[in-house]
């Protein structure tokens, strides 16, 4: 036990330096970038692009970012029926032990993200975004959702060694009945955890579809998101999660600051659409890259077959021909227009 938070706490702290090794990246890059990516399921390595090379046009490379950025598998122990207090105490110790390989395994894939991060940073020019270094053509959208997710699980990573060195093998539980997701690095959440998730926020994106937002009628009409409507703007922060659902219990909407977040969604929104479009289409995207998309586009996914979300993409990519981002996030795709 000792020794595996030994191990946790070692990646934990290269992790947490890692802002500011980011900042000043090497001076002299390497010709290549790092050689593997962690893989969970072969551990077969994942080879990245050379520097001095465009990224790859081989759709499911350049489209869907390494395993590494999702969690790894959790294989738990079946538990029986009338088990004895001895073969309890076994059980919960095999469940404790899984839960802490699940962690270590999702720390350590952090930890090779930001490696292979901190060399894709050298093919990004100074002064810009990962956002404009896409639509530039410098990064594939499979780099680019690698630079993304793991600066997001970067910025995580402190308080859940917090969470974790208090609670344990526990954490899982204190996580999900505590609500605290947003102090989970995307590699270490469960399965219950991103599940629990996304239900919440499909079952608040559709009480606010209730609430009414636009007419099916009313279209190309939201292009500005600094004139959009209050009530569109409540909508389009709910169904994206980009304000707690607490501050609609207060009664109390920090509308505000919501533009902001709003204009920050619409860009990677857009830059992704433009990256699936260029990489091939929506059929070269694997399943859980598919939920994931489709998720950040406002579309519920719980319970829904792999080909269903793939047809209901691919009409957000023809709407976007006739409509704006915010005008397909206002309506149901139901009331997406047609080309």
């Amino acid at each position: 036990m000792i020794s595996t938070r030994q191990n946790l706490a070692t990646c934990v702290f290269r992790s947490y330096h890692s802002q500011q090794l980011l900042r000043y990246p090497q001076h002299k890059p390497p010709l290549f970038l790092t050689p593997a990516l962690y893989s969970y399921s072969t551990h077969t390595p994942v080879h990245a692009t050379p520097l001095n090379e465009k990224p790859s046009r081989t759709p499911s490379i350049a489209l869907n970012p390494p395993p590494s950025t999702l969690p790894p598998p959790l294989s738990l122990p079946t538990r029986e029926s009338n088990l004895s207090w001895t073969e309890k105490l076994k059980f919960y110790y095999k469940t404790g032990r899984a839960y802490l390989s699940f962690y270590k395994t999702g720390i350590k894939a952090t930890y090779q993200n930001w490696k292979q991060l901190r060399t894709l940073r050298t093919r990004i020019p100074s002064g810009h975004s990962a956002e404009q270094a896409l639509r530039d053509g410098l990064l594939s959208r499979a780099e680019y959702h690698l630079i993304r997710r793991t600066r997001s699980d970067l910025s995580r990573i402190p308080l859940f060694f917090v969470v974790f060195a208090i609670c344990g093998e526990f954490t899982p539980l204190v996580v999900v009945f505590l609500g605290l997701s947003g102090a989970v690095p995307r590699t270490c959440q469960i399965p219950r955890q991103i599940d629990g998730a996304r239900e919440k926020l499909e079952a608040r994106r559709r009480e606010s579809f209730r609430q009414g937002t636009v007419s099916g009628n009313e279209q190309g009409r939201l292009e500005d998101v600094q004139t959009l409507p209050r009530p569109i703007m409540l909508h389009v922060g709910r169904s994206l999660g980009l304000y707690s659902s607490l501050w609609d219990r207060v009664g109390v909407v920090p509308t505000m600051l919501l533009p902001r977040q709003i204009l920050k969604a619409i860009d990677r929104i857009d830059v992704d659409d433009l990256a699936v479009e260029r990489g091939g289409g929506v059929k070269y995207l694997n399943d859980e890259e598919l939920k994931l998309a489709a998720g950040e586009r406002g579309v519920d996914v719980v319970g829904r077959p792999t080909e269903e979300l793939r047809t209901v993409l691919a009409k957000w990519m023809d709407a976007r021909k006739r409509a704006s981002i915010i005008d397909l996030l206002a309506r149901r795709p139901s009331a997406w227009p047609r080309v």
